[in-house]
């Protein structure tokens, strides 16, 4: 092979796996978003109320510039409706549907209808064999569609970590109460879970720095659930946008056409998004982008999708 076409592949192939591009190179779409996919943590929620309400405000425009916006995130609903209170859903109009939740593994349709993907019996017959084994019954909470449970009130530091969180607290089954439910969801305050056989089996991911592994169905992640609930709404990856920040969410950041990565996001999403913002999460990125997608003045017009 000659060494100049050696040389233009070489940079093919690293340009695919380049960061994305910087937001100053932003070209306005003439047709806008038909629907905007948005995570809550490190994204969307900022706790300083006065900046959060910026956020609020530009998810209402969205919505009034015939854009659906709705959450794709990590959350379980229960648990996203806790973090930003009701105050949010009463004042948006949104009620938690249509969403993306427990990274794909709970979805709600427009009318809340679920779609879920559960574990099997088997899986959980392994998973809890292991966990006993390892003395981690205190540090493992399960998700159904209904809310959160443990087979052990989990230890202190853990208590005191979903509620700084604001994560359901988890309601002690019995094994057998536990068996009995969907469960579609596991978090796990340990990472390196390779003793665990079953794990080969399912889709994890860890979160390094907070020590803990969140685990679903092999068939669940964001990207699948927008798949699942973006077909529900007759629509397709090329009408929907989306932002994040952690590596939940690069996934999602590929198949949607346009995707957002906000300053301060893990560089592996930076690296997967359409384009890195220049505000971080706390600092109003997602109001942003919204003024980006929305306001009429100063901006030239492209196909959607276009970088």
């Amino acid at each position: 092979m000659p060494k100049i076409l050696s040389y233009l592949i070489f940079i093919v192939l690293s340009c695919t796996n380049c960061l994305s591009a910087p937001i100053s190179d932003f070209v306005k779409p003439d047709t806008p978003p038909k629907y905007f996919a948005i995570d809550i943590d490190g994204t969307f929620h900022i706790k300083d109320e006065s900046k959060f309400k910026k956020n609020v405000e530009a998810f209402k425009r969205l919505k009034q510039k015939n854009t659906t916006p709705f959450f794709c995130t990590g959350r379980h609903l229960q648990c996203a409706k806790k973090l930003l209170g009701e105050g949010f859903f009463t004042e948006t109009g949104y009620n938690g549907y249509p969403g993306v939740y427990l990274n794909g593994a709970l979805v709600y349709d427009t009318n809340g209808k679920a779609f879920v993907d559960k574990f099997t019996p088997q899986f959980i017959d392994e998973f809890v064999n292991y966990v006993e084994q390892n003395n981690l019954n205190d540090k493992v909470f399960y998700y159904s569609p209904e809310g959160t449970f443990s087979l052990k009130e989990l230890y202190k530091d853990g208590l005191q970590a979903i509620e700084n969180n604001f994560i359901t607290t988890p309601v002690v089954l019995s094994l057998s109460d536990l068996k009995s439910k969907d469960i579609i969801g596991i978090t796990i305050f340990k990472t390196g879970l390779g003793g665990c056989i079953s794990m080969s089996g399912v889709h994890s991911i860890e979160y390094t720095q907070h020590d803990i592994t969140h685990i679903t169905s092999l068939k669940c992640d964001k990207k699948i659930g927008l798949e699942k609930l973006l077909k529900d709404l007759g629509s397709n990856e090329t009408e929907c946008a989306y932002i994040g920040d952690d590596v939940n969410d690069v996934e999602a950041m590929e198949y949607c056409s346009m995707s957002f990565a906000v300053a301060d996001a893990q560089e592996e999403a930076k690296n997967k998004a359409k384009w890195t913002l220049d505000l971080k999460h706390d600092e109003c990125a997602f109001e942003k982008v919204v003024k980006l997608l929305c306001d009429d003045e100063g901006q030239q017009t492209s196909s959607m999708g276009s970088v």
